[in-house]
């Protein structure tokens, strides 16, 4: 078996690093990283992008930060509760109940669904619930929840889950293209 190199340097100081004053920061190296290659050490680097192992500048790129259809959707929500507060459909209970949900499950639809009804976003025909969430400014419904009471609700999506509750609980959902 060869001998370790560092077995050479046992009893020395600084083991092969020259003065102690050496092994310090970066000024004794020129530098941290790509520090100089456009000056003290350029030699250094067209050598080595010659032979393909340094590359200089960026590369790749940054994918744009996309705006989502939930903040804009979020920002209409927010605009739409507000004014059906002002105009006096909504109360505070209600207000700050649906201000605080960015999507709406089926189980807080179930639970607010009275207070809809008393304010005249939702309508009661026959035992069956008909709401428009388009109207109060939601699109899209989620399936958390219990279901109790039959209800017909036009939205323009619906999760799968959603759906199978309120089909199960007697009811509809109408979705973008049934709307």
């Amino acid at each position: 078996m060869p001998k370790k190199k560092v077995k050479k340097y046992r009893g020395s100081r600084t083991c092969g690093g020259g003065s102690h004053k050496n092994r310090r920061g970066a000024g004794n190296r020129g530098g941290r990283g790509r520090a100089g290659v456009h000056k003290h050490k350029y030699i250094k680097f067209v050598k080595l992008a010659k032979r393909g192992l340094y590359q200089f500048g960026k590369s790749g790129f940054s994918r744009p930060k996309n705006i989502g259809t939930e903040q804009i959707n979020l920002r209409k929500l927010k605009s739409k509760l507000k004014e059906l507060k002002k105009s006096g459909k909504l109360d505070e209970h209600t207000y700050k109940f649906l201000s605080t949900k960015s999507e709406l499950n089926v189980g807080d639809l179930d639970r607010i669904i009275d207070k809809l009804v008393e304010f005249g976003l939702a309508k009661k025909s026959g035992g069956k619930y008909i709401v428009d969430l388009g109207e109060i400014g939601y699109s899209k419904l989620l399936g958390s929840g219990k279901v109790s009471r039959p209800m017909e609700i036009k939205v323009r999506s619906a999760t799968s889950r959603a759906t199978t509750k309120v089909e199960s609980a007697g009811g509809v959902i109408l979705t973008g293209a049934d709307t």
